[in-house]
């Protein structure tokens, strides 16, 4: 999608903030620094992905920025509703998905590629995602893996809420922060700076946390501080959540 002042949003990022909380009135209106910034974007995507073929339904006029690009204008001056504009662009993308034998994603993949591209975006890493199956009903899928419920995606927060039974494979493929517990204590409530022995830099309030004690897994908390409160706050930095064992 492309937007001012975000700029291009993925699809799959529509669910996530900003995109998500986007209630700027639109004009339909470019000036000339958000059309600047849309040709300079735009530019360096082609340049790194290297389409073959572009459907312009921008109202922008790309063709005369891109000459050497092979870029069909769907609208033809009509507004982007218009449905001789609509059904055009429809037209142009059957005929282009038969003459360069575009398959069709089988099943859920289109859905399990959207949610890698979610985690990249989130956690930097997307295995945990790896044999994944996705089940039950929109818009809160179940994310299976050998029959057993890891995750569900949960719109309206814009993350995934992950299971107990997620909790080693997040460790092993390295998803989510760590903090480490003192040796000494026996973890019963919540989060507090007396029982920390060490945390990373960075943590946000809401942020996943795997629990670690003596180098092993023992849970999960969600953080309710930031990273610069973290350092001797006499207050909760973390709600606990699963406990494994």
């Amino acid at each position: 999608m492309v937007t001012s002042p975000l700029g291009l949003v993925p699809r799959a990022l529509e669910d996530l903030w900003p995109a998500a909380h986007y209630d700027i009135p639109v004009t339909g209106d470019w000036d000339l620094d958000e059309l600047d910034m849309i040709h300079s974007m735009l530019a360096r995507l082609v340049e790194r992905v290297g389409y073959e073929k572009v459907i312009d339904h921008s109202g922008m006029n790309l063709a005369s920025y891109f000459p050497d690009l092979d870029i069909i204008d769907s609208r033809e001056g009509r507004t982007a509703g218009n449905q001789e504009s609509l059904e055009r662009m429809e037209s142009i993308i059957n005929e282009l998905v038969s003459e360069l034998g575009i398959r069709a994603p089988k099943g859920h993949r289109h859905r399990i590629e959207s949610y890698r591209a979610l985690s990249r975006f989130q956690y930097g890493v997307d295995t945990w995602l790896e044999d994944v199956r996705i089940e039950g009903r929109p818009p809160k899928w179940r994310l299976q893996k050998n029959n057993i419920q890891i995750a569900q995606w949960h719109p309206d927060a814009g993350r995934f809420a992950f299971s107990k039974a997620a909790l080693p494979i997040l460790h092993e493929t390295k998803t989510l922060p760590e903090i480490e517990l003192r040796a000494d204590i026996d973890w019963r409530g919540d989060i507090f700076s007396t029982i920390l022995s060490s945390y990373p830099t960075g943590i946000r309030v809401g942020d996943d946390l795997l629990v670690m004690q003596n180098g092993k897994l023992i849970g999960s908390a969600r953080a309710t501080a930031p990273h610069w409160e973290w350092a001797g706050s006499p207050g909760r930095l973390a709600r606990s959540h699963h406990r494994l064992g």
